[in-house]
């Protein structure tokens, strides 16, 4: 190496392209310039820079100046005096990589005593990264002893001056070159070419172009000696001089207009437009596609252009000498802007431009046309969709995204991630209304894409495969044929009970693995983008249009307990360790933020050193600020809605809020508990926080004074959130539970059970319709927003308006009352219509019961009716025209009937005589009640019947006593009570008087003081009709509206019941569900959209179970603007999903019982499999034929032949089944019976397996002991072990059965059963698992390989191939799993004696035989949960969610398939004809059905 090692990387160099020659004179210019080296213009300079370069201290060095101004050049120049080569890097993530890990550090460590390092980069403020943004943080922060980093950067922008203040960087000035600099620059040019300008004194030529204003710019200069040399005649030089433009700009533009007019006015308007389009350059014979258009003058311009491309190379962005692959463009710079002041208004250029880029890039990638795009070259691969899109050709387009052989092109040269880019734009840029087929088409291939992406990154050969497998009216199952022609596959797995329609596909999720344990997620403002925060301090930024990794970082944090970003730019993560930092995600330290957050006093609140906030450090390449906020750890942050405060909760109880403006800490607050959460109010003035001891505080932001605390000491809350309205908040808590509160009223709405575990996350989506959780068991649950279940709809839709209704005293049936459908009574239990009444003329405006079989109708003709209930229909009892107009309100009690009518009046009439059939002469009495002043409009007896309540239009309620029924005696009235009419009134369990109005409200009353105790206002419109029952007030509206209420007006639910009026409503108290408080509610609704419904309106409605995690939830977030959720969890993964809409009332919930055991019959005909909820399903050709439920959740499964079956269940039940065919059914038609239960009563077993030869079972127990068992026999030990080790068995037909106690070292026990069935003494190994990094192995599987080998797999994903070693380190080739017996040559009763003693003496001195590692590799990235060994392929699936088969013994990787979740359970079954089916099940309750072929 020599004294000095610069390298001189070109910006945006680019993949290499076959080798154009260069023309003659260029090779001829360049010859020139090397021969003849030009003075350097700033020698003193350039001599002052040369010795800082070849000092030993290493430094970062600014060359900067403006465009023109020389700053290329002089990097050049400088090289000379330094040894060098030049070098180019692919790439912007290459050039990252290269600088920080590899070429500083290795370069720096090779250097020689006295040597130093110059790396020149040029043009460093014009690198952008993969989005086209422009892009600093590769710049590093430290450089090595010995290296120096030289920079070119243009004075325009403020990188210079920002790297200058945070680096302390040499800064090179360059400016306007001296007087006799830009003579000597002139002179060196015109010599090339033999040419001079004057410089005599009558005629000085030279002076004339010096005074121009910037002839201090190299560039000026360059361009004035060019043009002249080629467009000017010796006599007219100095005529041209005069009248040359004396700027840059101007004399570009007088440029440009000089080639129009030799060459015409579209060609070069329509090149430059090109050049300024193209995305990654033209070749340099971009100008035979511009001939393509038909000019004849194209062909001169590229002559003329040629001569003038050394100098014009600097204004494309290329080298005096074109390397190989080297293209054009048009950055930023003088001539781009001279370009587009000149043509931007021209209309078409640009279209036309994109046309022209778009069809060479089309033939370049499918050069043969036969869409196969074979051999495309990267560049052109990538920009094609961007110019396609450009030039509106959507059609063209939606035809390139929809290719598969265009997929199979992106993943060959490892371009997914520009695919989905292109997929991105498309979506972004095709209106809702269009997306039609085909463009539908494209849809599916962009979720596919986005789903697939990152195991097709690491493994392009399985497209064929996952594409067949999708559904068969997928347009990617119907191109994977097609494939066959790219790449010849010999094997791939099947999916054969693939959904058969894309309908029936679950709507799935996309996954992204980080190589740590995710911790937390956020998403940016606009939606756009999203972080995640790992245990290791790495932060990832997802771009979520194409669901990539745009960047990581490494924070300072030793975890990262939360994220939020403040804008779409900046992000704020919270530590472990209670370090708080802000990251730049635009500029990084280049843009800075103004301020830091200070925590003034810390030391004192929670005993810190009161150190100073650190700023920067060296580690960091993006990092604005870091302070030591907290302590403890911080658990949760959250930002105010105005996004001006940061509310920051610790394990020390500590409740800070920081000012993000003026970036300092505004006030803080201890609290005596440990806070795990903290959410702000969506109006900003309140803040909430839980603690461990779970509790949730209110605090008031301005001081934070606590305003309520809510909850007893109980279960901690881990997780809060508020609704949009901001009245109730959302608590999750350590025992599973949810609850709903409304605070400020501290009144619990609500408390269900919504995971198996901690709640990790509640938060509501859709303006607060839906609320989510994640919780332990690896589940998202999507709720209703608020309290509110559906539980059905009572007859059909098509009815007329719904007026009236009533439940019957044994709450079973409902009676309901239409405009013109007579009345229906309905039974609640089955929702079915059980009788229905006579066709009426008029409409039955009101309905009561007077017993189980009694009812009474109220019509509109103000008619009463008694009618006997029968099995289908109603009996007329009796008729009575008592009232003059329509009946209002009917209401029972033990004793009397009340009737209300528009007449004014009340009638009452005894209730028992009522129930048998009466003429109209025989009629009982009645008592007629005046003192309403207009139409009564309800009636409701007191709970003891002895008072009657009745509300009417006259705006008073009025109290009777009806103990006497001869005689009613008004005790109290409420005149004008309401502002409007009174529409309904209840009687509550207290004796309090509910009633409800036109005017909105609900009044509660005291009739025996006269006095109102409240009133209830929430509803929006006439509330039509009031119920009280047990607890609670219900309340329903004109707007369809179903409100309930406590006693003290606290609104517990509001639910939009009906698309139109309720006219009525009933309520009643069930027996109240196990851990449902709430579910005994039940009301029923009618409306005038003939509709009647069935709520629970105190629980709430879990409308999907989202499936996809295999590990606990640890954080989630999502964004109001997309819809869309984010999730991380403890599997390694971070999830996004879609969230589904509200669903319907018919959508259940999905059952996700885990497949905990499958199993295939002797002749591979049948499968049956298991799961955790104890459900067996036999399987015949991969589609279910047959249920039944086993007692208990399924350990084993076991066939014993062609059509029985043994189950062990509830681990401790072995029972056997059989598969019967049913009679007269067609073939296929099974059904499951269960034949006897074996056993019961032996303790806790693990694991249930057959013995080598088929007749007995091995039944594995808990307390480490194996029973061998004849089926009907009673059970008799083989093999016991006194460890506390659990063990892993396994069976094997030929050498036997094997038992791993995984402790350290393991110990494998193998026993060999005799032809008698008994089995031998047992063989012990000691299992040496080699383990570099010294972490704790936890073996999840284990099974022989070979006669000579043992494998084990575990729970990080390893897989240990064992074998024994004799003493010369050889490995053991015979069969291990034997005794070794010396036996005499002459044996006789007496040598058979001591051989025996012998050999009894030899086994318990002989030391215990070891297994060492003979390869150690890692197979899965989960615990692996299923490992097969077959004939030259070994089989594994794991948590991960994979299925892998692999090559025996090299373990290169055949064939992969990815489950909907982590793999519980796996078992292969390999044909006569070497046909491979594996059936498959995982966590999320699926069965797949595979075949290798």
């Amino acid at each position: 190496m020599d004294s000095h090692c610069p390298i001189y990387p070109q910006p945006g160099a680019l993949l290499e392209q076959p080798v154009s020659i260069p023309d003659d004179d260029l090779v001829q210019d360049t010859f020139q310039q090397l021969q003849k080296p030009p003075s350097p213009a700033r020698p003193r300079l350039l001599q002052d820079t040369v010795q800082q370069l070849m000092m030993q201290h290493g430094r970062l060095s600014l060359v900067t100046g403006q465009s023109g101004q020389g700053k290329t050049a002089f990097l050049v120049q400088s090289l000379r005096g330094l040894s060098w080569r030049e070098g180019s890097l692919r790439g912007l993530r290459s050039l990252v990589w290269e600088l920080q890990q590899r070429l500083l550090p290795k370069s720096a460590e090779s250097l020689q005593p006295g040597q130093t390092l110059v790396l020149i980069i040029d043009g460093a403020d014009r690198l952008v990264d993969q989005n086209g943004q422009l892009i600093s943080d590769w710049i590093p922060k430290k450089l090595p002893r010995c290296v120096h980093l030289v920079l070119s950067v243009s004075s325009d922008v403020g990188l210079g001056e920002t790297l200058e203040q945070s680096q302390g960087a040499h800064m090179v000035a360059l400016g306007p070159l001296e007087a006799s600099a830009r003579a000597q620059l002139v002179r060196e040019e015109l010599a090339l070419y033999g040419k001079r300008l004057e410089e005599s004194p009558f005629n000085n030529q030279m002076q004339l172009l010096l005074v121009k204003r910037e002839s201090g710019r190299p560039l000026y200069l360059r361009l004035v000696t060019d043009h002249l040399r080629l467009f000017t005649m010796y006599e007219q030089v100095s005529e041209r001089l005069r009248s040359l433009p004396a700027t840059v700009p101007l004399l570009l533009q007088h440029i440009l207009s000089t080639l129009e007019q030799e060459h015409g006015p579209d060609v070069l308007p329509q090149a430059l437009t090109t050049l300024e389009v193209t995305r990654s350059g033209q070749c340099l014979g971009w100008v035979g596609m511009l001939r393509a258009q038909g000019s004849d003058d194209i062909g001169s311009i590229g002559v003329s252009a040629g001569s003038t491309r050394r100098h014009w190379d600097s204004l494309l962005g290329e080298g005096p000498l074109e390397r190989p692959g080297a293209r054009l463009c048009l950055p930023d710079g003088p001539l781009r802007t001279a370009a587009k002041r000149r043509y931007a208004k021209r209309p078409g250029l640009e279209d036309t431009a994109h046309i022209l880029i778009a069809a060479q890039l089309w033939k370049t990638c499918d050069a043969d046309a036969s869409g196969t795009f074979r051999s495309c070259p990267p560049e052109a691969l990538g920009d094609l969709p961007y110019h396609l899109l450009q030039s509106r050709n959507l059609g063209l387009l939606s035809k390139f995204l929809t290719n598969l052989h265009v997929v199979a092109a992106h993943l060959e040269l490892g371009l997914v991630s520009r695919l989905l880019e292109a997929h991105a734009l498309y979506a972004s840029s095709v209106p809702t209304a269009e997306k039609k087929l085909p463009k539908a088409d494209v849809a599916v291939f962009r979720t596919f894409l986005r789903q697939q992406a990152s195991i097709l990154s690491q493994y392009p050969r399985l497209l064929p495969q996952q594409a067949a497998n999708q559904p068969l009216d997928s347009p990617l199952c119907r191109q994977a044929p097609l494939l066959s022609q790219r790449w010849h596959l010999q094997h791939t797995l099947q999916w054969l009970n693939k959904p058969q329609t894309m309908k029936n596909q679950q709507s799935s999720s996309l996954s992204l693995a980080v190589s740590s344990s995710p911790t937390a997620v956020a998403f940016s403002t606009n939606g756009h983008r999203a972080a995640v925060g790992t245990a290791s301090g790495t932060v990832y930024l997802l771009n979520l249009r194409t669901w990539q990794e745009e960047k990581s970082m490494v924070s300072g944090c030793d975890g990262i307990s939360a994220c939020l970003f403040l804008s779409d730019d900046t992000l704020f993560l919270t530590a472990f360790d209670g370090l708080l930092e802000l990251w730049d995600l635009q500029h990084g330290c280049r843009g800075g933020l103004p301020h830091l957050l200070e925590a003034p006093g810390e030391g004192n609140e929670e005993g810190t050193d009161g150190q100073e906030p650190r700023g920067l450090t060296s580690s960091s390449w993006d990092r604005v600020l870091q302070t030591k906020a907290h302590q403890y750890q911080i658990t949760g942050c959250c930002l105010s809605p105005d996004r001006r405060l940061l509310a920051t909760v610790c394990l020390g109880g500590c409740l800070k809020l920081w000012d993000t403006g003026r970036g300092q800490l505004a006030f803080q607050h201890t609290y005596p508990k440990s806070l795990n959460c903290v959410a702000f109010h969506p109006e900003g003035q309140v803040v909430a926080t839980g603690s461990w001891a779970g509790s949730i505080s209110f605090f008031q932001v301005d001081g934070l004074k606590l305003t309520r605390d809510l909850g007893a000491p109980g279960a901690s809350v881990r997780t809060l959130a508020f609704n949009v309205p901001g009245r109730v908040v959302a608590v999750g808590r350590l025992d599973s539970m949810v609850e709903l509160w409304a605070w400020r009223e501290g009144a619990r709405l609500a408390a269900f059970p919504a995971h198996h575990g901690i709640v990790a996350a509640a938060l509501f989506l859709h303006a607060g319709c839906q609320l989510l959780t994640a919780g332990e068991d690896g589940k998202v649950q999507v709720w209703s927003g608020s309290l509110g279940r559906p539980r059905g709809y009572l007859g059909s839709l098509s009815l007329s308006p719904a007026l009236s209704v009533a439940l019957s005293p044994d709450g079973d049936q409902v009676a309901v009352g239409y405009r013109a459908d007579v009345i229906k009574i309905y039974k609640i239990s089955s929702g079915s219509q059980g009788a229905q009444g006579q066709a009426l003329d008029v409409a039955v405006s009101a309905l009561a019961w007077l017993s189980s079989k009694v009812l009474v109708s109220g019509a509109e003709d103000g008619s009463l009716q008694g009618w006997a209930l029968k099995e289908c229909y109603l009996q007329s009892l009796w008729l009575l025209s008592t009232h003059q107009k329509p009946v209002l309100g009917l209401a029972t009690s033990q004793q009397l009937l009340a009737s209300a009518s528009e007449d004014f009046t009340v009638w009452l009439w005894p209730r028992q005589l009522l129930t048998l059939p009466h003429k109209a002469e025989d009629f009982p009495c009645g008592t007629e009640l005046r003192g309403h002043e207009g139409p009564v409009s309800c009636c409701s007896f007191s709970t003891d019947g002895g008072s009657l309540a009745t509300g009417g239009r006259d705006r008073g309620l009025l109290c009777w006593d009806v103990r006497t029924p001869k005689a009613p005696v008004l005790i109290c009235s409420f005149p004008a009570c309401h502002r409007d009419w009174v529409t309904g009134c209840a009687w509550t369990k207290d004796n309090l008087l509910i009633s409800c109005s036109s005017d909105g409200s609900v009044g509660l009353w005291d009739p025996e003081s006269g006095q109102q105790l409240g009133q209830f206002l929430g509803h929006q419109s006439a509330v039509s009709a009031v119920a009280a029952v047990g607890e609670h007030v219900v309340s329903v509206g004109r707007d369809g509206t179903l409100k309930v209420w406590d006693h003290q007006g606290v609104e517990l639910t509001s639910i939009p019941a009906h698309s139109g009026p309720i006219s009525h409503c009933a309520a009643t108290l069930e027996p109240q569900a196990a851990g449902q408080p709430g579910s005994e509610l039940l009301v029923v609704t009618i409306g005038l959209d003939g509709a009647a419904r069935l709520w629970h309106p105190l629980l709430v409605c879990q409308t999907h179970t989202l499936l996809g995690h295999s590990g606990p939830v640890r954080a989630a977030a999502v964004s109001e603007t997309s819809g869309l959720l984010l999730t991380a969890s403890e599997d390694g993964s971070v999830r996004l999903w879609q969230v589904p809409k509200e669903a319907d009332d018919t959508c259940i919930p999905r059952s996700s019982a885990a497949i905990t055991a499958v199993a295939w019959a002797p002749d591979g005909s049948m499968a049956v499999s298991g799961n955790q909820a104890g459900k067996l399903i036999l399987w015949q050709e991969a589609k279910a034929v047959a249920t039944a439920q086993a007692p208990g959740h399924v350990g084993a499964l076991i066939w014993s032949s062609t059509c029985t079956f043994f189950v062990l269940s509830a681990d401790e039940k072995i029972s056997e089944w059989q598969v019967k065919l049913r009679q007269g059914s067609t073939p296929g038609n099974f059904s499951l019976h269960l034949n006897r239960i074996l056993q019961e009563d032996l303790g806790v077993l693990t694991s249930l397996g057959w013995a080598p030869d088929g007749h007995f079972l091995i039944l594995a127990k808990a307390d480490l002991k194996l029973l061998c068992m004849k089926p009907g026999d009673a059970p008799s030990e083989i093999w016991s072990s006194y460890t506390e080790n659990p063990m892993i068995l396994s069976t094997h037909k030929e050498y036997g059965i094997f038992v791993l106690q995984p402790k350290d070292p393991g110990v494998l026990s193998f026993l060999r059963q005799k032809e008698s069935g008994e089995f031998e003494e047992s063989l012990n190994f000691n299992i040496n698992l080699e383990n570099p990094s010294r972490t704790l192995i936890s073996i999840t599987q284990a099974k022989p390989e070979s006669e000579s080998s043992f494998l084990c797999a575990s729970s990080d994903g390893m897989l240990w191939n064992l074998a024994k070693c004799n003493p010369e380190g050889e490995w053991t080739t015979g069969n291990i799993w034997q005794k070794e017996v010396n036996t005499p040559e002459t044996q006789t009763p007496e040598t058979d004696q001591s051989t025996r003693r012998e050999s009894d003496a030899r086994i318990h001195s002989e030391p215990i035989p070891h297994l060492n590692t003979r390869q150690r590799r890692k197979i899965h990235s989960g615990s692996v949960t299923a490992l097969h060994v077959l004939p030259e392929l070994l089989v594994t699936a794991s948590k991960d969610r994979d299925v892998k088969i692999w090559e025996r013994p090299s373990m290169q990787l055949l064939g992969l398939f990815q489950c909907e979740g982590s793999v519980s359970c796996l078992e292969p079954w390999l044909g006569t004809n070497s046909t491979l089916q594996l059936a498959v099940g995982d966590m999320q309750g699926n069965v797949y059905f595979l075949s290798w072929e």
